[in-house]
């Protein structure tokens, strides 16, 4: 009697001790940057007809129409909601038949890759590298000395790791609890933020933060390959007589900071305009010049647009 009244006693105890114990490994395991493991995928590039066995027309198999794009596993759900041919299958034969379609395409092609995406990288395929990847949160992609592409994503010197980031810490790395754990996984369309576009040049597609991105700036420099409504972006850095590093992509538009010498910023910040340093003998000359053009009183200004045809800024 006395041990059975004594054990429920110590299973309590063992319990709360348990709970304690757990939730002390849980304060320190969250603290914990967490490694990610290389994603797996198979991608190939795609030069094929799309014809379905199961559905015979004219005594042949039904062939839906040509598909010219290099595809992963991973983007076959998104390639059927949104591409015209995946669409076309996913009518004929439902959504998950039709990413069974696809999926036998894929791995029927004697060129197909097995890929790996390594920790902080995001998937760029393309026809000459179907695992072509890019890297994210300030690292940069390592290639090993004789290969012919990178390998993973580095954090190039002299930048420092901390938190799952790479960048300057002349502070050090605090140990915070991070407020969003870092994840990164494939999934059949890009990460909240991030638009699926085209790659110039190329059949493949990327992961791009449009709101953000210099070189895609607004909207895609390519098409998506998978039927996505098209809104170009602008390469902030090819703006006109723009100073080298002067230039950000803030929500989605161009901000432009400084110009090379002859030029400012315009008004509206989006682009360079040529400069005209007023002298004070050339504002009569100009005004007059103007008036007698127009028969009006006009400003300097405007008269220097009506001679050289450009916007200007007066310093």
């Amino acid at each position: 009697m006395k041990v059975a009244t004594f054990l429920p006693l110590v299973l309590a105890a063992t319990s709360t001790v348990a709970t304690s114990l757990t939730r002390s490994y849980d304060v320190v395991k969250a603290r914990q940057v967490k490694v990610q493991r290389d994603l797996l995928d198979v991608c190939v590039g795609l030069d094929v007809d799309v014809e379905i066995g199961s559905i015979i027309r004219d005594g042949k198999p039904l062939i839906l129409g040509h598909v010219d794009i290099c595809l992963c596993l991973s983007l076959l759900p998104n390639f059927c909601l949104e591409n015209t041919i995946g669409q076309a299958a996913a009518l004929l034969l439902g959504q998950d038949g039709a990413v069974s379609l696809f999926e036998n395409l894929i791995n029927t092609q004697q060129h197909k890759q097995s890929c790996k995406l390594p920790a902080h990288g995001h998937s760029i395929c393309s026809f000459d590298w179907p695992c072509g990847f890019g890297c994210d949160d300030g690292y940069s992609p390592y290639t090993a000395p004789g290969a012919g592409h990178p390998s993973s994503c580095y954090c190039a010197p002299p930048h420092t790791e901390c938190n799952g980031k790479c960048g300057s810490y002349p502070h050090g790395c605090g140990s915070a609890v991070p407020a969003k754990q870092y994840t990164k996984r494939i999934e059949s369309k890009c990460a909240a933020g991030k638009t699926i576009c085209g790659v110039e040049g190329g059949k493949g597609w990327e992961c791009v933060d449009t709101f953000n991105d210099k070189e895609s700036c607004g909207g895609c420099m390519a098409p998506s390959p998978f039927g996505d409504k098209f809104v170009e972006g602008v390469n902030c850095k090819a703006i006109a007589h723009l100073a080298s590093g002067s230039v950000d992509c803030l929500s989605g538009s161009c901000v432009v900071h400084a110009c090379v010498d002859g030029f400012a910023p315009s008004p509206s910040r989006d682009s360079c305009i040529p400069v005209f340093q007023a002298k004070a003998r050339d504002i009569p000359l100009v005004g007059a010049v103007a008036g007698a053009a127009a028969n009006v009183v006009v400003k300097p200004l405007a008269a220097v647009d009506a001679l050289v045809g450009v916007d200007v800024a007066v310093l």
